[in-house]
């Protein structure tokens, strides 16, 4: 039965989206990410570029390139196995580059944990409180991977406003927004996902999140997004921001 609710919410949303149902089978298809899109789209109407950190199979992109089809999408996704796959779900999208490295607050490389369930890979190491509640995390091994500062890309990502960053890196984020602190003065909107319990050893939560992107100058919309365990618990939620005074 639970199922068959899943199912039928993901209809629902495809079809409020104004996406056909044929493309739920396309690869890199997300309901989640259509959704989160979906609500982005009440409060912002229009988009020039997307920075797509943390990527992953490019479900965001394929999504992002439906809601704002005049926005150029940057997507940076670091795994080695993975890239290649965004690249091939992304390759029929018109105004997508993408670039195998991380973002984060330096350049040249980064101890990573890949983990056997993709979307979990991040440089921070999954908490075991994570491990209990979703078993297919628990799984990973280290790599090093290419990172660097968005500030330091200038020469490759042209800004064009209005700007939104959406970071899904799993508990780094914090350290994505100290690596663009200069770029940060031509974003108008950020996305990101946050934890309200500790997802990844040392991540910072909702309340430090928050507060830090108060101080860089962006101001709360609305939750776009979450995650809930199985107690129906809210664990992650996907939070709109934006500059003020825009």
């Amino acid at each position: 039965m639970n199922m068959l609710f899943k199912i039928t919410d993901a209809v629902k949303v495809f079809l409020a989206s104004g996406r056909s149902l044929r493309s739920l089978s396309e690869k890199g298809a997300s309901v989640a990410s259509t959704l989160i899109l979906h609500n982005c789209r009440h409060y912002i109407p229009a988009l020039g570029t997307i920075i797509d950190a943390g990527a992953n199979q490019g479900q965001f992109a394929i999504a992002a390139s439906h809601f704002y089809p005049g926005a150029h999408i940057h997507s940076f996704e670091p795994l080695p196995e993975v890239y290649p796959v965004l690249q091939h779900n992304t390759r029929r999208l018109n105004g997508i580059t993408t670039y195998n490295m991380a973002l984060g607050n330096s350049t040249g490389t980064l101890e990573f944990y890949s983990n056997a369930y993709s979307h979990a890979s991040s440089a921070l190491n999954v908490s075991a409180l994570q491990k209990n509640m979703l078993p297919k995390t628990a799984t990973s091994h280290r790599i090093e991977i290419p990172v660097q500062r968005l500030d330091d890309l200038h020469h490759k990502v042209i800004f064009t406003s209005p700007v939104l960053l959406k970071m899904d890196v799993q508990g780094f984020e914090k350290e994505v927004l100290k690596g663009a602190m200069t770029s940060l003065l031509q974003i108008d909107y950020l996305l990101f996902e946050t934890s309200f319990v500790q997802m990844y050893d040392g991540e910072p939560l909702f309340d430090e999140m928050h507060d830090f992107v108060k101080e860089l100058g962006f101001e709360f919309i609305a939750p776009v997004g979450f995650l809930q365990s199985e107690k129906l618990q809210i664990l992650q939620m996907d939070l709109l921001y934006k500059r003020k005074n825009i």
